[in-house]
């Protein structure tokens, strides 16, 4: 016969700030977060280049407006002009959404777990993705007057809060 949940006694659970918990370290869910955004750069620029190809003599569209040449103009600068942008966007473009996808995964069953490995990934993936390419976005913008700076400084944001929320939880176990 089962014991009698009314008689027995119960423990309240006492988690110190910081600690990790069984919804995982604090901020590992802005990490989570902060990958989709270059999801949605790096599908963007996939179908932007798609698009761009497909129609030739268009002014390039960038997903947010359009520049002042083609990619036929562009062909027109010597050869392999056009198939370097081709390269460029479309190689980009799959690149970004698999970084992407590596920051979704490693947040959600890695960083979730106070993994340290996991930290140092995502914080290489901060200084090496996110603030790249905060930096060229802001150039872009500069050059264009199209923002699309505000997904690379959105990542950044996000995975700066995400990481210093999770640093104590994660250095402080014993996980590796």
């Amino acid at each position: 016969m089962a014991p009698n949940p009314a008689s027995t006694p119960t423990r309240a659970r006492v988690v110190p700030s910081g600690a990790k918990t069984d919804a995982g370290v604090p901020g590992w869910r802005l990490n989570f977060a902060a990958g989709f955004v270059p999801l949605i750069a790096g599908l963007t620029t996939l179908i932007t280049s798609w698009v761009n190809v497909a129609r030739g003599d268009a002014p390039l569209w960038t997903g947010l407006g359009r520049l002042s040449f083609s990619y036929s103009d562009i062909a027109g600068v010597g050869p392999g002009a056009a198939a370097w942008l081709e390269l460029n966007g479309s190689v980009g473009g799959v690149n970004i959404v698999a970084a992407a996808v590596a920051v979704i995964v490693v947040s959600r069953f890695a960083l979730r777990e106070a993994r340290r490995w996991a930290w140092w990934f995502l914080a290489f993936c901060l200084v090496w993705v996110g603030l790249h390419d905060a930096t060229l976005a802001t150039r872009f913008f500069a050059a264009t007057g199209q923002p699309v700076m505000v997904l690379p400084y959105t990542y950044v944001a996000l995975m700066t809060a995400g990481l210093l929320r999770s640093r104590p939880a994660v250095f402080s176990s014993s996980a590796d």
